[in-house]
């Protein structure tokens, strides 16, 4: 069953997942500021004294968070990790996941569109703990912060430094291959490599025509698929264009 904790402008829910059980989800729903964080970080506290370190936030309820809010995810992460477990975002809002994209903690947190796919990340975690291949979501704890703070990109581009190098390969061996929603989306990345998801949603859609109209998440998909999803690597995408 789950336990609920109630503020003017939080909710938190806390439930159980994975085939075991071994995976906490942890819905909230409302804001997360200064006044709201300390709730959420009773929770964590909570689980991580269980030694509960699998752990999926369900952000879909939420609206704002403030840097407070996101402080709390980043306090803890090394914990989690020095203990083998990992904490993943889901569920989050446009408004929401710009702000994550733009503060760059994408190449500290991995997110997801909604809590299966965080759980079912896990999955593959859970069946090969000790795997090198999976070790840049769950190895890294001191590395992963101390990186960032000396400006290293992002998780993976720790873990396979020719990324860029393979996507543009990828990129002429694809193009007969390319669907026009991808061209659509490719060629006004490489016009404006610094719009916001949502300013490109409304660009594609408003010039649509007979196309069919494109929503947040399957622009999102398309440059994430290029490995073009934050605005340095649309930069580096245009430039080569």
């Amino acid at each position: 069953m789950a336990q609920e904790n109630k503020m003017d402008e939080i909710k938190i829910s806390l439930d159980a997942g994975g085939t075991e059980g071994e995976i906490s989800v942890v819905r909230v729903d409302g804001v997360i500021d200064t006044m709201t964080s300390s709730e959420l970080e009773k929770v964590m506290s909570s689980l991580m004294d269980q030694s509960r370190y699998n752990i999926v936030i369900d952000l879909g309820g939420v609206d704002y968070i403030s840097s407070a809010g996101w402080g709390i995810f980043i306090s803890n992460i090394r914990e989690i990790r020095q203990n083998e477990g990992d904490l993943k975002l889901a569920g989050m809002i446009p408004n929401v996941y710009e702000i994550y994209e733009l503060l760059e903690f994408d190449s500290i947190l991995k997110a997801f569109e909604n809590v299966e796919r965080a759980k079912g990340d896990f999955s593959i975690t859970l069946r090969s703990p000790s795997s090198e291949e999976n070790s840049p979501k769950i190895k890294t704890s001191t590395e992963i912060i101390e990186d960032k703070q000396e400006g290293s990109h992002t998780v993976k581009d720790v873990s396979e430094p020719k990324s860029e190098e393979k996507a543009a390969h990828s990129e002429e061996k694809d193009e007969p291959a390319r669907s026009s929603e991808d061209r659509r989306v490719l060629d006004l990345a490489a016009d404006d490599p610094f719009l916001s998801i949502r300013e490109m949603k409304k660009i594609l859609n408003s010039e649509a025509g007979d196309h069919p109209k494109l929503g947040w998440w399957k622009i999102r998909g398309i440059l994430k698929r290029y490995d073009i999803l934050s605005k340095k690597k649309r930069f580096r995408f245009a430039r080569r264009k």
